[in-house]
């Protein structure tokens, strides 16, 4: 199920980046008109849903490693959600400081951070 859905996420992310962009600004910031991404964004976009979309096909054992990569940014994400989201932004957007997340930007990373390490933990305890 996870990786069915990852992999559509991954699909309209490699064939459409630019409009799955839109909708998680439209959702997660309160000016999401006002920011302007770096040049690189969209291509980067597109290079992670590829090699997110091999790492989950190539075979079952780069499937159990994108599951322990996921834990990894989990971790991250869960302890320390504002530096997370923040050093994103200054890396992603070129007018970073202009940008104003919603108020439940920072606990939502903090959530979507545990759900990672819920499924790298799942993984590692399979084994």
């Amino acid at each position: 199920m996870l990786r069915k859905i990852l992999t559509a996420v991954c699909i309209v992310e490699l064939v459409s980046p630019k409009a799955l962009i839109a909708a998680a600004e439209r959702v997660a910031l309160e000016n999401p008109g006002e920011c302007e991404y770096e040049p690189w964004v969209v291509p980067g976009a597109r290079i992670e849903g590829l090699l997110f979309l091999v790492l989950m096909w190539r075979s079952d054992a780069s499937y159990s490693g994108f599951k322990k990569l996921l834990g990894f940014i989990g971790v991250l994400a869960f302890l320390f959600p504002r530096a997370y989201v923040d050093y994103g932004s200054e890396l992603a957007y070129a007018d970073a400081t202009d940008c104003e997340w919603r108020s439940w930007v920072y606990p939502g990373t903090r959530a979507v951070g545990l759900l990672y390490l819920s499924i790298a933990l799942r993984e590692l305890l399979r084994k």
